[in-house]
């Protein structure tokens, strides 16, 4: 409609061309600014779409941008056309109508600087595992515009963020550690051991140790001179399971591998594993993790230790 009656003027014969000189009216031009500045945010996004089923950030970025332009062509056409100045009568007028506008859209404008700090640093991109822990969002983007993020969480919901609050609140980006481009993801699990099973090896639990070296080869990685009589079996085993780890084929020895006793407490005393799994992709890492877990609690019987457990009182039965 507002196509149509732009091009009205233009396609009347000659005889009633004098309406032509309507092109000369403020209204009309104005008319004819907001034609084209609404054609352009529709092209923009439009395309901005199609750049996001893409995963063409950069063209995204380029859309937005030129959405602020013909936004902002828009307004400094109106003062030229409406011959705002500073000693008009409406000059007043429209500096409160622009603050207002400033007020309402404010999380818009802090969108348009969140979104070129992002784009510039290039911390988030179409694709990416990304973590917002103050607004409970885990999963993948999705969609990127100048206002919102869209992230499709594990759980298969969907969630919108601002983009301002990706730049003011913190956020985590894990995309380069799924892709290996890191040392692997971070696992660190804390075990309490019952220190009441914490004892020098005798003579016949080396025997038995040494028997169990020989014949299973998980035990191979730790050094058989170390298996001696009146050392204590909570240090073999967190020496034992420091080298187990250092020769897992899904476990990186940098930044750090850490096996190490934290400080005591009343149930007894806490053991950290602390180590990085190579594949980062949430279910294989979640497999590894369980597979060491799960080695953890197994061992731990081959040098006489155990977890901590509360114990529990069942009520006799009444006769």
């Amino acid at each position: 409609m507002m196509l149509i009656l732009v091009l009205v003027p233009w396609l009347l014969p000659d005889a009633i061309g004098d309406i032509r000189m309507l092109v000369h009216k403020p209204w009309y031009l104005l008319l004819l600014l907001t034609l084209f500045v609404w054609l352009a945010i529709s092209m923009c996004r439009t395309l901005t779409n199609i750049f996001n089923l893409r995963k063409k950030e950069a063209g995204i970025t380029w859309c937005q941008i030129l959405i602020l332009f013909a936004v902002g062509t828009w307004f400094l056409g109106f003062l030229v056309i409406a011959n705002i100045q500073k000693d008009s009568r409406y000059y007043l007028a429209i500096g409160i109508a622009g603050s207002m506008l400033a007020w309402v859209f404010q999380d818009t404008i802090k969108g348009v600087v969140a979104f070129i700090h992002l784009r510039q640093r290039h911390l988030l991109c179409i694709d990416d595992w990304i973590q917002v822990p103050k607004y409970n969002v885990d999963g993948e983007v999705k969609r990127v515009t100048l206002t919102t993020v869209t992230v499709c969480n594990w759980d298969t919901t969907i969630s919108s963020v601002p983009t301002s609050a990706l730049h003011a609140d913190s956020f985590i980006n894990l995309q380069k550690m799924v892709e290996g481009k890191t040392y692997g993801r971070q696992m660190s699990k804390s075990f309490i051991l019952d220190t009441s099973r914490f004892h020098p090896l005798s003579a016949i639990e080396v025997e038995q140790l040494k028997a169990l070296h020989r014949v299973d080869e998980r035990l191979w990685c730790l050094p058989e001179d170390k298996i001696k009589e009146g050392v204590l079996n909570a240090t073999l085993y967190r020496t034992y399971l420091f080298h187990w780890l250092m020769n897992h084929p899904y476990v990186s020895q940098q930044p750090f591998l850490l096996v190490r006793w934290k400080d005591q407490i009343e149930f007894g005393l806490p053991m950290e594993v602390c180590a990085f799994i190579t594949d980062g992709n949430i279910s294989s890492f979640e497999w590894q993790q369980s597979l060491i877990v799960e080695h953890v609690v197994e061992s731990l019987d081959w040098f006489g230790l155990q977890l901590y457990q509360k114990k529990t009182y069942k009520k006799e039965a009444v006769q």
